[in-house]
């Protein structure tokens, strides 16, 4: 069982899921950040793959993916750091990262992916046809979940389409702004 799926199944309610940049604020301390979230109660990481052009990041997550980009981190980088990772640490692990990255990686080389213990990935802007014509399979030769954002504008039908092909969790975009630290809500956003 993939750990997320037993993650919601064991604990369906008070999860924490903590968001951070690989490779910042040094390019050698992800996998120190990801114990040290462990050890202080966090359910489940969200691992940022840095990116030079970021379209849904506010300031603070683009300052992140500069930092880490300037200070040598790649997504082959990440899963060398990550090799051993799974010596001790238990929670899920999702990657998460626009699809440029990714397809210069290439996506069917998930097994490295597995080789570091990644339980699932968040693609912003893949999308939900494209991951059914062309990444499902892949994912799930491999057991690995990729997570697909919806927002409180999607349809119910288009929710249920994409719950029906997808496992794991739905990701619900609440609000209209983008990702980082806000001092107050979008006009029009929802809470």
């Amino acid at each position: 069982l993939n750990r997320i799926n037993q993650l919601f199944q064991d604990t369906p309610q008070e999860l924490l899921s903590i968001y951070f940049c690989a490779g910042c604020p040094n390019l050698d301390g992800t996998a120190d950040v990801i114990r040290a979230l462990e050890r202080n109660g966090v359910s489940m990481i969200e691992i940022g793959i840095p990116f030079s052009d970021p379209m849904a990041d506010g300031i603070v997550i683009q300052n992140a993916a500069t930092r880490a980009l300037h200070n040598g981190m790649s997504l082959r980088l990440l899963f060398e750091q990550l090799r051993d990772i799974r010596r001790d640490v238990r929670i899920p692990l999702v990657l998460m990262g626009y699809l440029n990255p990714i397809m210069q990686f290439g996506f069917e080389a998930l097994p490295e992916v597995l080789e570091c213990g990644i339980d699932g990935v968040i693609i912003p802007d893949l999308p939900f046809r494209d991951y059914e014509k062309s990444y499902k399979a892949i994912a799930s030769k491999y057991d690995i979940r990729v997570i697909m954002l919806i927002t409180p504008e999607t349809s119910e039908a288009r929710v249920r389409e994409i719950d029906a092909h997808t496992d794991g969790f739905i990701y619900l975009v609440s609000s209209a702004a983008t990702t980082g630290a806000q001092k107050d809500s979008t006009p029009g956003s929802k809470p």
